[in-house]
């Protein structure tokens, strides 16, 4: 059964006997644009659209081993030919997966054609768990008010192996005048997991249809095609800081399994009897195991301290899923062994996340505790859907613990994460438990982070300004840092958090990293400190500086300018905020105006911004705290009074004239 966690990490299941492939099609040919498309010059039921989708085309063949897309769209108005919209396409390659043809073309409402010419170059789009993810990006050519923009293409798909899970695109961010999705499953025997020791195994494809978008649903054809045909598909509108898109957006899964398919009840049942028994395997009894879980508990007898240095002691392990992905031959020659069990991660020293997890469980029996694995969703990616049979929901995992009488979640299989704590895409999520008799549990609320920041800048005649900044992240916010310095080296780390301070300060401004700490370690605060030069920070009109009281950035901009919200509001986890600005004032300059003192608080959030001038010493100090990470719509017009408040007093300035003085507090 070491295929569990081999299933979560392969792109896909085995094809068993087959034969040989029919040869790959060519991208479907051009279809008559007719007088009625060129008649389109807005779109129903979302009049003022930049453009309109005439015709969408997508065909998944997994027995052919191939993907074709043929997209008609149509520009309506100036915003849709800038650079990044519609000119600008990026087409999705899996893993192990090509672009083998492409058309493309530009054709303008005279009847002239302009043909795509350059070649498609690859962009990574990310990459993330070992993943990587790239598109092939090109430029329709001489685009257009009026034109149709058409590209018709081919993505050859690897051979042998299909996707445990695929999905038709059903909706797109343009009205849809007509669309055809098709599926075509492998038509021979593919291994899966479950299967595996079956006499005569099974293997069979089931579908789900999330967010139907009417009442059509897709229908059977000859040769096993699975087809659906769709007219006149409303716009898809995201909102910012919504809930994952694939909760709302229509979606036709598609996925392979065997007898555990008959209905969601089967199937979960039979993967958590299947990972338990593999679970149970690995984690095991022994006495090696026993042992180091003494000498890490030493003679402490609390506890909650006796989880604490078991906790400890398993992260000590050498954790290779934040280490770069290595070749067979790379292991080898590094002597990298496989882990079969608890005690093999103990005596090689190193494991994966997942083993670093399962040994802390099997740490923690030792020391008499009540602990089992668990799978955990990922609600940044997807909220959790019972009803989708794909194990690949649950690719997080935990250990759940039984501390005087509570469960308690722990992860020391993520580097650098503090216990008590989850990363925040594993919090307010769904959970299976791989206990005997477990089920599904709600993972604990998102803890607050917290980030203290300070600046101390001095101020010139001519509205620049030099100083320095401090930071200082716990929680969270360290943790997320920290994770994201693992991709990179010491000097891409340094690139990125001055990237990341510039992006806080007017345009011009040069950040320069003066020195880190804390990249390394579990429970201690990350800091850094900076030097910068802002040129343009004040403002000069004739003998007065308009000075900006706040250098930090505010939250949520954008978040409520609508005047209508169709989603709930969904933040990564609650936070807390403490800042204090410092200016050093020019000579000859006196506070005419000083920046508004504001205040807001609400039941789960509260905010302060107040300043104090001594002499030519601007302070202004400032603290937000907000305790919330799902709201309904409802809650628009309570969270965008508070927001705006702090929008505000974040954007609050001091008026300097050339004479005169004083001392004000505000």
């Amino acid at each position: 059964m070491r295929g569990f966690r081999l299933w979560l990490a392969i792109p896909g299941f085995l094809l068993m006997a087959v034969g040989s492939l029919p040869a790959m099609q060519s991208p479907e040919p051009w279809l008559p644009i007719t007088p009625q498309d060129w008649q389109i010059k807005d779109v129903p039921m979302n009049p003022g659209a930049p453009a309109i989708q005439l015709y969408l085309s997508y065909y998944q063949d997994d027995n052919d081993a191939f993907i074709s897309i043929y997209k008609r769209v149509k520009i309506l108005t100036e915003a849709a030919t800038r650079p990044g919209e519609y000119a600008d396409v990026e087409i999705p390659i899996e893993d192990r997966a090509s672009l083998k043809q492409l058309l493309a073309r530009t054709v303008h409402p005279d009847g002239s054609i302009a043909e795509l010419k350059e070649k498609p170059f690859e962009k990574i789009a990310y990459k993330r768990r070992g993943v990587k993810e790239t598109v092939r990006a090109f430029k329709f050519p001489e685009v257009t008010v009026g034109s149709i923009l058409e590209y018709s293409c081919i993505i050859s798909l690897p051979r042998r192996v299909v996707s445990p899970i695929s999905a038709l695109p059903v909706q797109s961010t343009l009205f849809t005048l007509k669309e055809r999705l098709r599926f075509r499953a492998f038509q021979g025997f593919v291994e899966v997991p479950t299967e595996w020791g079956h006499l005569i195994p099974k293997s069979q494809v089931s579908y789900t249809y999330l967010n139907q978008v009417n009442t059509r649903v897709p229908q059977k054809k000859q040769g096993n095609l699975m087809e659906l045909e769709l007219e006149n598909v409303p716009a898809f509108a995201p909102e910012p800081d919504m809930p994952p898109e694939s909760d709302y957006k229509p979606t036709i899964l598609f996925y392979y399994g065997g007898r555990e398919s008959a209905s969601p009840d089967k199937f979960w049942n039979e993967w958590q009897k299947l990972i338990r028994e593999y679970v149970e395997k690995f984690v095991g009894n022994s006495s090696a195991v026993r042992e180091a879980a003494v000498q890490a508990v030493g003679s402490e007898t609390d506890p909650e301290k006796k989880l604490r240095k078991l906790y400890a002691r398993a992260q000590q392990i050498r954790n290779l899923s934040y280490e770069r992905g290595r070749s067979l031959e790379e292991q080898k020659a590094e002597h990298l062994k496989e882990n079969s069990s608890a005690q093999d991660v103990l005596q090689h020293g190193y494991g994966t996340g997942w083993d670093i997890d399962a040994l802390f469980v099997a740490l923690a029996r030792s020391a008499g505790f009540e602990a089992s694995m668990v799978g955990i969703s990922d609600r940044q990616d997807m909220t959790f859907k019972q009803i989708v049979l794909w194990l690949g929901q649950l690719d997080g995992r935990g250990a759940l613990v039984n501390l005087n009488g509570k469960n308690v979640l722990l992860d020391p299989g993520t580097r650098f994460c503090p216990y008590g704590l989850l990363r925040w895409q594993h919090t307010a999520a769904t959970a299976l438990s791989f206990a005997p008799g477990g089920d599904f549990i709600s993972t604990p609320d998102p803890e607050s982070s917290q980030a203290r920041r300070t600046a101390k800048i001095n101020v010139a005649t001519d509205g620049s300004a030099k100083g320095e900044i401090a930071i200082e992240l716990l929680a969270q916010e360290a943790l997320t840092h920290r994770l994201d310095a693992l991709k990179t080296d010491e000097a891409g780390r340094r690139k990125s958090l001055e990237e990341e301070v510039q992006s806080w300060l007017p345009e011009g401004s040069v950040v320069k990293m003066v020195d880190s700490q804390g990249w390394e370690t579990v429970d201690a605060p990350l800091t850094a400190r900076f030097t910068v030069e802002l040129p343009h920070f004040a403002a000069t009109t004739g003998k007065r500086l308009l000075v900006p009281s706040f250098l930090f950035p505010t939250p949520f901009k954008q978040t409520f300018d609508s005047s209508v919200r169709l989603y709930p509001y969904a933040f990564s986890y609650p936070f807390a905020e403490s800042d204090q600005v410092t200016l050093i004032l020019p000579d000859g300059f006196s506070m005419e105006v000083p920046p508004f003192r504001r205040k807001a608080g609400l039941s789960y959030a509260s905010y302060e911004i107040s300043s104090s001038l001594d002499g030519n010493t601007l302070v202004t100090k400032r603290s937000l705290r907000f305790d919330g990470f799902r709201f309904e719509q409802d809650k628009r017009p309570e969270l965008k009074g508070f927001f705006d408040i702090v929008h505000a007093g974040d954007g609050g300035q001091a008026v300097l004239q050339t004479s005169g003085a004083g001392d004000k507090t505000n």
